[in-house]
């Protein structure tokens, strides 16, 4: 067992892992261009939150969900659509959530014009069922949804279950290993890798117990 324990960890940690990995969550191609049209909002999903960052005076978006807003604001400037926030993990009873952090950054630090804020989600299929809600009370049908690209497979299928039309806006592609020919690199261990590696074995379990809970994939 330790043995088979330390060849997995060693094994999951090298961008040849992370490469085959990847390429099993089925991430989806970047937006073509003239793809968002009819789109009518932007829905920009949470990663996560640091909390205390000393140089914000408080709680602020990590580095995941900072790599999300950036590319939903790129969107929303040359769209001028509204972005929709989405994300309701505090870190604490009182702090603000994900969304109400995110919403701050999207105004003070990418001057994204209108923003709207949906702070009670704890996970995907929340995010999904909470941000149809909001997006039906505005009259929303048809929306781009920023996420990493890892992570859209499976919070599409979500947002389609729960009545939202999306056309999906990946962003963060991961990219490590997996280039033919193989290079002995391949095959050592690296910090990003076993995180790239972590990540879609995130996805691949959380599309499978999606799928043993809700039955197949939404149409979407």
């Amino acid at each position: 067992l330790l043995a088979a324990g330390l060849a997995a960890a060693w094994l999951l940690a090298t961008p040849l892992a992370a490469a085959w990995l990847n390429a099993r969550v089925g991430a989806p191609p970047p937006l073509a261009e003239g793809a968002s049209a009819g789109a009518q909002a932007i829905v920009v999903l949470a990663g996560g939150l640091t909390p205390n960052g000393p140089e914000f005076g408080g709680d602020t978006v990590n580095t995941r969900t900072l790599t999300r807003l950036r590319y939903a604001a790129r969107l929303a400037h040359r769209s001028g659509l509204p972005v929709l926030a989405s994300g309701g993990y505090r870190d604490r009873p009182g702090s603000p959530a994900e969304a109400e952090l995110m919403a701050a950054a999207l105004r003070e630090d990418f001057k994204v014009a209108e923003v709207w804020v949906e702070a009670d989600s704890r996970d995907t299929r929340d995010n999904a069922r909470r941000s149809a809600a909001l997006l039906r009370d505005k009259g929303v049908q048809r929306v781009l949804l920023v996420s990493h690209a890892a992570h859209l497979p499976r919070a599409l299928d979500a947002i389609a279950r729960a009545g939202v039309d999306a056309v999906a806006a990946p962003t963060a592609y991961f990219a490590t290993g997996g280039e033919s020919p193989l290079s002995p690199g391949d095959f050592v261990p690296q910090a990003f890798a076993a995180y790239e590696a972590w990540y879609a074995l995130h996805e691949l379990l959380g599309c499978a117990w999606y799928r043993l809970r809700d039955g197949n994939a939404a149409s979407p």
